[in-house]
């Protein structure tokens, strides 16, 4: 969101999740979804990255549940799509126009990530297993 008003987005869906972590995203269009992404960014008038979250039902509803003005987990998949989200955000922060045609994606780009529980014990042990790193 810039400080105009005007809402690019780059849609993400989380195709598989672990431990509430997107480990399989790909980018998608919607008109819909991009309407209501727009609509709740000016209804909080968020300016800069943001991440909005929410679901899309079997029957095309959708629902918005969460808005954070940070980037976030879809980072990496958003500028293999095509975006250029570091160069626009640095616009925007030092008060240059933001290039939204620079913030058009390719849909069907997927992302996998790997997400792994490294140590699972009992709390007394974490400062042995954190001074000596060890593992169990």
């Amino acid at each position: 969101m810039d400080r105009t008003g005007r809402a690019s987005a780059i849609l993400r869906r989380r195709d598989l999740v672990k431990a509430g972590l997107a480990t399989v995203s790909t980018t998608f269009h919607d008109t819909t979804v991009l309407d209501l992404v727009r609509a709740a960014l000016r209804a909080v008038r968020a300016e800069g990255l943001c991440c909005v979250q929410g679901f899309v039902q079997a029957d095309g509803q959708v629902t918005i549940t969460e808005l954070n003005v940070r980037i976030a987990g879809g980072f990496p998949l958003t500028e293999a799509a095509g975006a250029d989200l570091v160069g626009q955000m640095v616009n925007g922060l030092f008060g240059l126009p933001v290039d939204h045609d620079r913030l058009t994606y390719r849909t069907g780009v997927f992302l996998t990530n790997y997400v792994e529980t490294l140590a699972v014990g009992e709390t007394t042990d974490l400062k042995r297993i954190a001074m000596n790193g060890v593992t169990t």
